[in-house]
């Protein structure tokens, strides 16, 4: 009641001073302020475009985010703050190349993707939560390294055949795995444009040139049956024509003889009525028979004429249907040939030359190895005769060291091979007939068979002499040529 009667008391004390009245400016302070709270709710309240989502984001009470499309909300100042994320698709360049395919084939795919923010529930928490705040470049690059990552997965499960052939499978499983992934960052994919599909080894090319020469040759065979058909028709055709004017000319005959009866018949009659008129009425009679030859041999050989050229049309379309058949065969028989001939025969002669060429390989490597082989042996064998060359030499040069002298040291080696010169010895005798031999023996003294290697020495020519004949001096340790001594038997007389 107090403070209801305040706002008069204030009044009347304002109106007894005579100043306006403290109830308006009340009113007017009061009225101020609800238009500037007002004014702060109406920009807290935001409407979201159709284009646009709305991220309400803070104390939400709706997980990290809060996503509005197509409405509005009142965000809160102070513990509310929002974004917005643009629907606006946009396209990704996607340059695939040298992406493996099930037969370890590198193909190469030109792809261009259209993709947007999704606006389904889950999806576009997805977008808030990874995409709020980045740049259209930015969202795009997260997008292609997905679409690539996952066309190449695609392309690994697929051959060269199935990509080529079926575009819509191939699509229809880029969508599936492209779009599963775009979906995690909250994107959803639009469309998917394949410009082309290259492989780096031809195949593709190869596949479309054989494509295209069965297109071809079925294109061709097809002419052929359509001229063969087209011809078999016109036959048909002109043989129905024959017949049909078989048919008219014995229709017509037939016509003109029930005519030419009924016309002798009245001619008859009028014979009976005119004897008068008999003489003109035969001239008459005369005269239209002779037109009727001539009509009738007109007519026959016009239909004559007609099956001639009828039966000339006929053969010649036969002619040139059995020879495009001909032709026909004869393609196949070459395309058999060249299947079951050709095509062995050039893989055999792959083959031939492939084994002569790894026969050749294996007798070089073996010729190679033999070499070596013999290299090895033989510097074994030269390593060896050079030891046994170098030991003799030590050998000889300690025996010369052990001896008195060089002459010594010959007699010693002399010695050394006395049991090999007479093993050559009597080598070269166990084959003489022993029976031929003869040894003559004076008796006297130093005969004998005591004396036999003496004399046999002495029935030898000296060695110095021998070597000296040859120009050679030879050492004083194989032994000096001294006088012969005579016995005291040929001393000379006093």
């Amino acid at each position: 009641m107090i403070q209801s009667m305040m706002p008069i008391v204030i009044a009347q004390a304002g109106a007894s001073r005579g100043g306006p009245p403290v109830g308006l400016i009340l009113s007017m302070i009061l009225a101020a302020a609800v238009i500037v709270l007002f004014i702060s709710f109406a920009k807290r309240y935001k409407r979201c475009p159709s284009n646009r989502i709305l991220v309400i984001y803070g104390k939400t009470n709706a997980g990290a985010a809060r996503c509005i499309h197509g409405g509005a909300a009142f965000v809160w100042p102070l513990i509310q703050a929002y974004d917005y994320l643009d629907l606006e698709p946009f396209v990704v360049p996607i340059d695939l190349k040298n992406a493996l395919s099930f037969e370890n084939i590198r193909v190469t795919v030109p792809t261009s993707v259209t993709a947007a923010v999704s606006t389904e529930a889950g999806v576009m928490q997805n977008a808030a939560i990874r995409l709020l705040g980045l740049s259209s470049k930015e969202i795009q690059d997260q997008a292609q390294d997905i679409i690539l990552g996952q066309m190449r997965a695609v392309i690994a499960t697929m051959k060269i055949e199935e990509i080529n052939a079926d575009r819509q499978a191939f699509l229809a499983k880029v969508n599936d795995a492209v779009s599963g992934e775009l979906e995690k960052i909250g994107l959803l994919l639009i469309n998917v444009n394949i410009r082309d599909i290259e492989d780096e080894s031809g195949y593709i090319v190869a596949l479309g040139r054989r494509a295209a020469a069965e297109a071809i040759n079925q294109a061709n065979v097809d002419v052929a049956e359509q001229e063969k058909t087209g011809k078999t028709g016109v036959a048909e055709r002109n043989r129905d024509q024959r017949v049909a004017v078989a048919a008219a000319n014995a229709d017509a005959e037939i016509g003109e003889a029930t005519a030419d009866k009924e016309r002798r018949t009245k001619s008859a009659a009028l014979d009976a009525q005119a004897v008068s008129g008999e003489t003109e009425a035969d001239a008459d009679k005369a005269a239209f028979r002779a037109n009727q030859r001539v009509a009738e041999e007109e007519a026959r050989n016009r239909s004559e004429s007609a099956a001639r050229g009828a039966d000339g049309a006929i053969r010649v379309a036969q002619e040139v249907a059995e020879k495009l058949a001909e032709e026909a065969r004869a393609a196949r028989e070459q395309a058999r040939l060249q299947a079951e001939i050709v095509v062995p025969a050039n893989a055999d002669r792959e083959k031939v030359v492939i084994a002569a060429d790894a026969q050749k390989q294996k007798s070089v490597r073996i010729a190679e190895g033999e070499a070596q082989a013999t290299l090895a042996r033989m510097t074994a064998e030269g390593k060896g005769v050079q030891a046994i060359l170098d030991g003799k030499a030590a050998g000889y040069q300690r025996l010369v060291e052990a001896c008195s002298s060089a002459e010594q040291a010959a007699s010693l080696l002399l010695i050394e091979k006395l049991q090999e010169i007479a093993r050559i010895q009597a080598q070269a005798i166990q084959d003489l007939p022993i029976d031929k031999i003869f040894v003559w023996d004076t008796g006297g003294e130093g005969q004998g068979m005591s004396g036999l290697g003496q004399r046999m020495m002495g029935a030898l020519p000296p060695m110095h002499e021998l070597a000296k004949q040859i120009g050679l001096d030879l050492p004083d340790y194989l032994g000096k040529a001294g006088g012969m001594t005579k016995p005291a038997d040929e001393a000379p007389a006093a």
